[in-house]
């Protein structure tokens, strides 16, 4: 491995988060199919698509998926709450926090092999 790839492939998992959950809110936040916010939305989220080729390339399935699934749903969690003012539970915040223990976990292992 070069020494820019790690830097590098350690940010695709937060860029990906951020382009797919931002994408997402500027889709709920349109008000027409046709307006300059739904367009933006729709392009940052095929943006995160394509992080998410990147992604796969770099590091297995079994990393990937659950990395990047936990972290989609702890950023729509934090744009739902700091963004539209959500109201969110105590237990939806316990159920983060276990998601955020699982990705430790699953990350954690993967240099183990």
């Amino acid at each position: 491995m070069k020494y820019f790839e790690l830097p590098v492939n350690a940010l695709l998992f937060p860029i990906y988060v951020i382009t797919s959950c931002v994408g997402l809110y500027l889709l709920k936040l349109a008000s027409s199919w046709s307006s300059l916010i739904f367009l933006s939305g729709v392009t940052l989220y095929v943006l995160g698509a394509g992080i998410w080729l990147a992604i796969l390339r770099v590091y297995p399935l079994s990393v990937a998926f659950p990395v990047a699934s936990g972290a989609l749903m702890i950023g729509t969690t934090l744009i739902g709450i700091f963004i539209l003012k959500e109201h969110v539970s105590t237990q939806h915040i316990i159920g983060i926090f276990f998601i955020m223990t699982g990705i430790g976990m699953v990350a954690l292992s993967t240099g183990q092999r």
